[in-house]
């Protein structure tokens, strides 16, 4: 009967833990420590090494808390501690990194600091609330983003941070001296989103919203129907049935009742004419009977 409930208890264990372990692959570990790594060198200004160190970090913690959030979502006060404490020994790590007016910096900044908050059913990353871009990094990838894999953690060197005994001749700075806990009472509650953190206009730390929205229909000016926009002459329109623009008059059209008068006219012309050549006829007679009296005077 006890192996009976033991056997029971394990595969209840296995239901709990195998969905917490499916939630988050290597790789997305890898993705939101890089992501998170980038905007704590951009505004921390971190060196090449510092980003490096720091990439390690977010890697160790963001792995070791994705076996328990789904627990500490759940609100298990040991899930709960067990965060804390690994929050706590990220910080820490940190502080062997940083400088000490990069510590108080980072300090300041809840995104930073306490990078992970839970809502009823989820657990989510505060940078994703003020960096909405995940597609774009300032910097490239850390030499060492897929080979890595935990060996710089505090569990292989006694509990002792592996950044404050081994980093002691690269870095010079002044370290940061006060208490790095988040958590300062023992009170057993998960972290929360808290007020999205304001941004400053004048820094720019993600990219723009590029979204085009499309216009409403109410946003178009009202046209008036019975108002027609006339077209500029110039335009040629290529709709078919339409009459083209030209520059030259409208041919008048010809009625037919009109036919007969030009006809009348045409026939009243020669007319004219045969008037006029028997006036030139008369007045060339006239002057013929003149010159011959003008020579029958002379002979006399």
């Amino acid at each position: 009967m006890k192996k009976l409930t033991t056997l029971w208890m394990m595969l209840l264990m296995l239901t709990i833990s195998v969905p917490a372990m499916s939630a988050m692959s290597m790789s997305k570990v890898r993705q939101h420590a890089r992501f998170l790594t980038d905007r704590m060198a951009y505004e921390l200004n971190l060196t090449t090494m510092q980003y490096n160190d720091v990439y390690e970090v977010n890697y160790d913690f963001i792995d070791n808390v994705r076996y328990i959030m789904d627990d500490v979502t759940a609100g298990y006060p040991s899930a709960v501690d067990r965060y804390y404490d690994f929050l706590d020994f990220r910080n820490d790590d940190l502080r062997w990194i940083l400088s000490a007016s990069q510590y108080r910096r980072f300090m300041n900044v809840d995104y930073f600091y306490r990078p992970i908050y839970t809502t009823a059913s989820e657990w989510l990353f505060r940078i994703y609330r003020v960096y909405n871009d995940i597609t774009h990094f300032y910097f490239g990838k850390p030499h060492h983003y897929k080979s890595y894999k935990g060996e710089h953690y505090r569990t292989h060197f006694g509990h002792v941070s592996f950044y404050k005994n081994n980093r002691k001749d690269h870095y010079k700075h002044d370290f940061y001296k006060g208490d790095v806990r988040v958590r300062q009472d023992k009170r057993r509650e998960a972290p929360k989103a808290g007020p999205r953190p304001a941004q400053d206009r004048n820094k720019v730390n993600a990219r723009p919203d590029n979204r085009r929205e499309t216009p409403k229909a109410s946003s178009r000016p009202a046209q008036d129907r019975n108002k027609v926009d006339a077209r500029p002459d110039n335009r040629k329109e290529s709709v078919s049935g339409t009459q083209r623009p030209t520059n030259r008059e409208p041919r008048k059209e010809v009625k037919k009742d009109s036919k007969p008068e030009m006809n009348k006219q045409s026939k009243s012309e020669p007319k004219r004419e045969s008037n006029r050549g028997g006036e030139r006829s008369s007045s060339r007679t006239s002057q013929k009977d003149k010159q011959d009296g003008r020579r029958a005077a002379r002979t006399r």
